[in-house]
C-alpha cells in the first residue's frame, strides 16, 4: 500500500505543479482564452489530446472485459463503435462554427435553434455527463489502485478526481490540452513497452487455448461459441450498443466542442479528429482487449490459476501476474492514472464551459463580466465534481462495461434532435423534447423488462437512440415550421 500512497502523492505533486506552471506561463485574459485556447491550438496537439481524452479507463480496463465476454471480437467492437460518433461530431462543429462563429458552447446554438426550454434540458444532460464520465474515472482508477497497490478504493477513486479538479480549474482548456500532449506520449510508450511482455510471460498458445475452451466447454463461466470469431453475432449486437453509448458520450461531451472549436480553422479540426480517433486511438482497445481480455482467460483456464470472476478488475489482474507489483505494475497504474487525468480534465473543462456561459450569463446574471463568469464556472465545477469524486467513492466493484451500457441509454436520447436539427429546417422544440422523453421512456422500458444483460443493453440503446429519430421524422414531417438558419449568424 506505501507504493501506492507515493505514487499518488507524487502525481499529486507533478500535475498540479504543471497546472500553475502552464497557468503561469499562458495567462488567459479572457474567457476565450480559458474555455477555448482562443480557438488557436495547431492540429499536432489537438489530435493528441484528442486521443487520450478518449483514452477512457473504460478504453483499456472494459475493453478488456469485453474481451473476456465477447473473446476476438470484443476490443474490435469496442473500437469501431467508440470511433464512429466522432464522423457525427466532426460535420456538427464544422456546422455549428459556420453558423454560429463565435459559439462557445453547443447549448448556445440550441438556445438558438429550439429556444430556451429546450436548451435547458440539453444544458442538464450536458452538465450530467460531463460529471457521469469524470466519477467513472474516478471507478476505474480506484480499483487499479486496489488491485494493484492495496490502497483503498475510497483514496484511490478519491484523490486523483480530487487532483483533476485543481488542475483544470487553475490551468483551463489550454493548460489541458498541453497536458494531454505530455499524457499521449508517455501512454504510448507504456503501451509499446508492456504489451509484448504481457503476450510473451502469458504465451500466445496458452491464449489460443484459452479462447478455444471458453468456445468449446459450456461449463466455463466465459462460455462463448464465437469466442475466436472476429464476426461474433454477440460482439456485433455489442459494437452496436458501444455506438450508441458513444454518441451520447460524445455529441453531448462540452469538453469535445471546445476542443474543436479551439482549433485554428475547420481543416485543421478534421485533421485532427482523424488522426487522433482513427489511426492514433481505435488499436488501444483493439489490443487491450485482445490481450488482457483474452490473456485473463488463459490465466483461469490454461496456467491454473484460481483467478477470481473479475469484471473490471480483469487488466488489474493480468498485469499484477505478470509483473508482480514491480516496476510494470507502476507503469501500468500511471497509464490508467493518465487515462482518468485527461478523460475527467476534458469533462471538467467542458463544464467549465457550460456553466460559465449557459448557466451564469445565459440564467442567473445576463450582464455578467468575463470574470464574474469564470468565478462562477470554476466554484460551481468545484463543488459538483467533488459531489461526483464522493459518489464515486461509493460505487466499488461496479463493472465499468455496465456503467457505460447504461449511460448509452441515459444519454443518447437528446442525439437525434440535436443532430437532425442542424439540417432540417422542419424540426421545432416541441418535437425535440417530445422525441427527448419519448426515447428515454422506451430505454428504460427496454432495459428493465429485457430477460438478460445482453438484450438489455441491445434493445435498451437501440430505442434510446432510434425512437427519438423516428418521432422526429414523423413529427417533422407534418410541421409548418420552417426555421431560418441565417438568423442565427448574429446571435
Amino acid at each position: 500500500m506505501g507504493i501506492g500512497i507515493f505514487l499518488l502523492i507524487l502525481f499529486a505533486f507533478i500535475f498540479i505543479g504543471f497546472a500553475f506552471f502552464i497557468s503561469k506561463r499562458f495567462p488567459s485574459n479572457s474567457m476565450d482564452d480559458f474555455l477555448v485556447a482562443g480557438r488557436s491550438m495547431p492540429t499536432a496537439l489537438i489530435s493528441a489530446s484528442v486521443v487520450v481524452s478518449w483514452i477512457w479507463c473504460s478504453t483499456i480496463m472494459g475493453a478488456a472485459e469485453a474481451g473476456t465476454l465477447y473473446g476476438v471480437s470484443g476490443g474490435l467492437n469496442y473500437a469501431w463503435g467508440a470511433a464512429v460518433p466522432f464522423f457525427l461530431l466532426i460535420p456538427m462543429v464544422t456546422r455549428i462554427r459556420k453558423l454560429m462563429p463565435n459559439c462557445t458552447t453547443f447549448t448556445e446554438f440550441l438556445k438558438a435553434r429550439y429556444g430556451a426550454g429546450v436548451s435547458y434540458v440539453y444544458l442538464l444532460f450536458g452538465i450530467a455527463l460531463c460529471f457521469y464520465v469524470m466519477m467513472s474515472q474516478g471507478v476505474g482508477v480506484g480499483t487499479v489502485f486496489k488491485n494493484m497497490f492495496g490502497v483503498p478504493y475510497l483514496i484511490g477513486a478519491l484523490i486523483p478526481l480530487v487532483i483533476v479538479i485543481i488542475y483544470i480549474t487553475k490551468a483551463g482548456l489550454r493548460g489541458s490540452i498541453y497536458n494531454d500532449c505530455i499524457q499521449f506520449f508517455i501512454v504510448s510508450i507504456i503501451l509499446i513497452i508492456c504489451i509484448p511482455i504481457v503476450i510473451k510471460t502469458l504465451g500466445l498458445e496458452n491464449i489460443y487455448n484459452g479462447l478455444k475452451e471458453v468456445a468449446t466447454d459450456p461449463g466455463n463461466e466465459y462460455y462463448e461459441p464465437q469466442a475466436l470469431s472476429l464476426t461474433s453475432s454477440s460482439g456485433f449486437h455489442y459494437g452496436i450498443a458501444a455506438v450508441v453509448v458513444a454518441f451520447g458520450q460524445v455529441l453531448l461531451d462540452q469538453g469535445y466542442y471546445s476542443k474543436a472549436i479551439a482549433s485554428t480553422d475547420n481543416k485543421s479540426m478534421l485533421r485532427a479528429y482523424i488522426v487522433g480517433t482513427l489511426i492514433a486511438w481505435v488499436p488501444i482497445p483493439i489490443i487491450c482487449g485482445s490481450v488482457f481480455g483474452a490473456g485473463y482467460i488463459a490465466l483461469k483456464s490454461q496456467l491454473g490459476l484460481e483467478a477470481v470472476s473479475a469484471g473490471s478488475d480483469v487488466a488489474p489482474l493480468v498485469m499484477k501476474y505478470v509483473f508482480g507489483g514491480g516496476v510494470g505494475s507502476i507503469f501500468f497504474v500511471l497509464m490508467v492514472f493518465m487515462a482518468a487525468m485527461t478523460t475527467g480534465g476534458n469533462c471538467i473543462a467542458g463544464a467549465q464551459a457550460l456553466l460559465s456561459v449557459d448557466v451564469y450569463k445565459g440564467i442567473i446574471n445576463k450582464n455578467a463580466t468575463e470574470d464574474q463568469q469564470l468565478r462562477f464556472g470554476k466554484i460551481a465545477t468545484v463543488i459538483i465534481a467533488l459531489a461526483m469524486a464522493l459518489i464515486a467513492t461509493f460505487l466499488e466493484n461496479v463493472s465499468l462495461l455496465t456503467l457505460d451500457t447504461f449511460s448509452g441509454i441515459l444519454f443518447a436520447a437528446p442525439v437525434s434532435a440535436f443532430f437532425v436539427g442542424l439540417f432540417w429546417n422542419k424540426v421545432n422544440g416541441k418535437i425535440a423534447a417530445a422525441s427527448i422523453v419519448i426515447g428515454w421512456v422506451g430505454a428504460m422500458i427496454a432495459w428493465f423488462t429485457a430477460s438478460n444483460f445482453d438484450d438489455a443493453m441491445f434493445h435498451g440503446n437501440l430505442c434510446s437512440l432510434l425512437l427519438p429519430l423516428v418521432v422526429i421524422i414523423i413529427g417533422s414531417l407534418f410541421s409548418k415550421t420552417k426555421f431560418n438558419y441565417s438568423t442565427m449568424k448574429y446571435e
